[in-house]
């Protein structure tokens, strides 16, 4: 009886430890079974890249209105784990409807509501990570594992047994995750007592972020950033397989991609004690830069292959250091809200006007044009980066 009760603490830790690497895990293994092959599906069935561009694109749009509304949400109710299970239920039902589905408006507004529901979560289950009594690095690195393991395995699904089953994998991943957020405790938010002067109002919080010159200058950093790495992300299959590839090719590229992304996690925590944000971000934006020149100029397949370091050493930086940013910009109740905002101008408006751009360019032009289109945009971010700095009361 003295031995259990004296390991029940060590046990009880354990498991929350697990469910809290269980939510980074499943969720991006959901993310990737769904999106992975995205663009090639809608391609595969006989939508052009014009189409392909609004399927893609009604995401981003839908999230302006979801991530805001859902972050601010998840400050009203004081609890980001309430809001994220509701988000995660109805993105299996999204998923299911899109993968029995061949009509473009139903694939449009499906597809467009899971993964919206997909980016809306993101903050809210970054934020319980972070919030967690463990580095939220190693957390993050579970979904990396997540990702890398689905985005092969979704390549061979799809080429081997069926898009259909890609899919259900996306849904079984997503109901794990419910399972897992369940399991974990909600963030303990300091309140300090609701009157007329400081209740959470729109309007409050809105004019505390507008005047907020840091944060709006990192909100037209992500614009770029997100706007032009997001669409990568969705035509990158497309691309694969125009020079060539095939769907596990696509997978291989996501594998290797991914697991980089690993020790590049691992080592945020470090980094961001010893090199200010703003180099940070410069850092991973210069290398979006040199992966969109290495595209535009149409390699072989195995050469798209192997440049996989450079998305490591862009999104995962830039991702890993958004939700701490944004934490140490704007006040602790306005912190799901302003994420909301930045992902919603970021993966949404951005990505939005990227990939409706692009898709186009695509049509009229080639591939070479659609990525100089991508460099110009990322190189607007990298030119806002020079004139950020922190808060003088935070300043590194």
């Amino acid at each position: 009886t003295v031995f259990i009760r004296s390991r029940a603490p060590d046990l009880h830790s354990l498991f929350y430890t697990l469910f809290h690497a269980g939510i980074s895990c499943f969720f991006y293994l959901g993310y990737g079974a769904f999106t992975v092959v995205l663009s090639m599906y809608c391609q595969d069935i006989g939508m052009s890249a014009s189409q392909i561009a609004y399927i893609v694109s009604f995401a981003p749009l839908l999230s302006i209105v979801t991530q805001p509304f859902f972050g601010f949400l998840a400050d009203k109710w004081h609890s980001p784990k309430k809001v994220s299970i509701l988000l995660s239920f109805a993105n299996m039902l999204c998923m299911f409807i899109f993968a029995i589905s061949r009509n473009f408006w139903v694939l449009l507004l499906s597809s467009g509501l899971a993964v919206s529901f997909m980016n809306a979560v993101t903050p809210l289950t970054d934020r319980i990570g972070v919030s967690s009594p463990y580095q939220f690095g190693k957390i993050r690195l579970w979904g990396s594992v997540g990702y890398a393991i689905m985005a092969q395995v979704s390549g061979l699904l799809y080429q081997y047994i069926s898009p259909f089953a890609n899919f259900m994998a996306g849904i079984l991943g997503t109901f794990i995750t419910i399972i897992c957020i369940y399991m974990v405790s909600d963030p303990k938010l300091s309140e300090a007592p609701e009157t007329n002067e400081n209740k959470l109002s729109t309007v409050v919080v809105m004019k505390e972020l507008v005047h907020n010159i840091p944060f709006m200058l990192f909100l037209v950093i992500s614009f770029f950033f997100w706007g032009a790495c997001s669409t990568n992300f969705n035509y990158l299959s497309i691309f694969i397989k125009s020079q060539g590839g095939t769907a596990s090719q696509v997978g291989t590229y996501q594998l290797f991609a991914t697991l980089f992304e690993i020790p590049m996690i691992l080592a945020t925590d470090y980094i961001i004690k010893k090199i200010p944000y703003r180099y940070i971000m410069m850092f991973a934006v210069i290398m979006s830069m040199i992966n969109f020149a290495w595209y535009a100029m149409l390699p072989s397949v195995n050469m798209i292959i192997y440049v996989f370091i450079f998305k490591g050493f862009s999104t995962v930086l830039f991702t890993m250091i958004t939700v701490r940013l944004v934490m140490v910009l704007v006040k602790e109740e306005y912190v799901s809200t302003a994420y909301g905002i930045q992902a919603m101008l970021g993966k949404g408006v951005g990505a939005m006007l990227f990939q409706l751009i692009g898709g186009r360019i695509i049509d009229a032009y080639s591939m070479s044009a659609f990525y100089l289109f991508l460099f110009a945009g990322i190189t607007i971010a990298f030119v806002v980066t020079l004139f950020f700095r922190m808060p003088k009361k935070v300043r590194e």
